[in-house]
């Protein structure tokens, strides 16, 4: 039996096509590229670069936020919860940085278990320079099915500024179609321990 070259060519080139596109949708549900925090800085998020878009930003019902003790040691991890209240969605996650003051990306995340994961530099996939190696976090596959995620956060040991932690998250209805999920941001500022004991030494 002869094949038709052309007839075979399409055929293998749309196999190729939705394999990547396959792909894509699978490495996705497992975070999305670096830099969709919605900190100054980054590339916005998955609403702004025009993926998950059919909603306003924060405009879902549900809560989405960052929980965090108010002040952090010098060199010292302390422990964070990301999570999502009153949610209807099938599936959730998350992508998180932390600034300075300056708006410098600073400290290391730590993921905690297999439901996150500290973007890596070399994962072409999400596109994270090797300047900020350690400091962006995501939900995994396995995280994906959660609605709250633990991490941790190292500061660094001449940090002495407020630092302020942004996250975006996403609350999908599980179709696999970027259309119809909701994307939320959220921020958290925290004060260095040092700071708050120089001020209460120096009252106005």
């Amino acid at each position: 039996m002869k094949y038709d070259r052309k007839f075979m060519a399409g055929i293998t080139t749309g196999f190729i096509m939705y394999s990547l596109f396959t792909n894509v949708l699978y490495a996705w549900s497992g975070g999305p590229p670096a830099y969709r925090t919605g900190a100054p800085g980054d590339e916005g998020t998955c609403h702004d670069t025009g993926c998950h878009n059919s909603f306003e930003l924060n405009s879902g019902e549900a809560k989405f936020l960052i929980a965090v003790a108010g002040t952090y040691n010098p060199g010292k991890f302390i422990e964070l919860e990301i999570s999502f209240a009153e949610s209807a969605g099938t599936f959730h996650g998350f992508e998180m940085t932390a600034l300075d003051a300056h708006d410098n990306r600073v400290g290391k995340f730590k993921k905690t278990g297999k439901f996150t994961r500290v973007i890596s530099p070399n994962d072409e996939s999400r596109g994270l320079r090797k300047e900020d190696k350690g400091k962006y976090i995501e939900h995994t596959v396995a995280g994906n099915k959660r609605t709250r995620w633990k991490i941790k956060w190292k500061a660094p040991t001449d940090a002495t500024d407020p630092i302020t932690f942004y996250a975006a998250g996403n609350e999908a209805n599980g179709d696999g179609n970027p259309a119809g999920d909701f994307i939320y941001t959220a921020t958290k500022q925290i004060q260095a321990v040092s700071s708050l004991k120089t001020s209460a030494g120096n009252p106005d």
